[in-house]
């Protein structure tokens, strides 16, 4: 899914390349596996002998689907289907997490150091942070106020070289995750919310802010050390 139109598909086709217990290898998927904070999709394979449910998605080397039911063979052609409810609300959440780490990174010159994608409710770690209740509703107020804006979303691929130790780039890479992505990989996945925000990211994501509706925190954390944990939801 290297495009917003690609995180949109909710039903494609595709040959089975792999069959294992409780495992089918596709040679293309619209499912999104475990990672970045976000959950893997659910959904569902069908084929004309048989059927089964797709309860997680893992990539390791290939992506692998974890399948509840009958299993196809190799070479069977199968239509995939998504949970299409918990994929949008994983998108809008993961916008929504972007956003309102670009502006606490603008605000207070914090960093994101960690974040969980859910479908009702997310969380973000930030770091260095301190932030009062008065200070928190602000914040709320700015990040819909921009969402107000319905700033476009765009997604492209750019040289690793030219996003490393860039001071425009806001992203967690900027605490030394860079040193974790294998050298082998030059070239990175970059989500960008209108003028305010890029940031290296390999998961789904809206076409605009206008979809994400109202974000509103429902609470913060004190993890110590000047770590902070603001868990939000998102009003329709």
């Amino acid at each position: 899914m290297d495009s917003l139109d690609g995180t949109y598909i909710k039903e494609f086709e595709a040959e089975v390349t792999a069959v294992f217990p409780g495992i089918v290898e596709l040679n293309q998927t619209a499912f999104y596996h475990l990672g970045g904070g976000q959950p893997a999709d659910t959904g569902k394979l069908v084929w004309n002998e048989g059927s089964g449910k797709v309860f997680d998605v893992r990539k390791k080397n290939r992506i692998r689907h974890m399948i509840k039911g009958d299993l196809p063979d190799i070479g069977d052609t199968v239509k995939g289907s998504l949970d299409w409810d918990r994929r949008y609300s994983h998108m809008r959440m993961h916008t929504s997490q972007h956003l309102v780490s670009a502006v606490v990174s603008e605000r207070y010159g914090s960093d994101t150091v960690g974040n969980q994608i859910g479908f009702d409710r997310s969380r973000i770690d930030f770091k260095p942070l301190k932030l009062g209740n008065t200070e928190l509703n602000m914040l709320q107020d700015e990040v819909n106020q921009v969402i107000s804006k319905d700033l476009k979303i765009s997604i492209s691929e750019s040289e690793r070289s030219d996003l490393e130790n860039n001071p425009e780039i806001r992203s967690s890479m900027s605490s030394g995750l860079w040193k974790m992505l294998p050298s082998s990989i030059t070239k990175l996945r970059v989500v960008k919310i209108g003028n305010i925000d890029v940031c290296p990211c390999a998961g789904t994501h809206v076409r605009s802010l206008s979809e994400i509706g109202d974000i509103a925190f429902l609470k913060k954390d004190n993890k110590g050390s000047e770590k902070i944990r603001l868990t939000y939801k998102l009003n329709d």
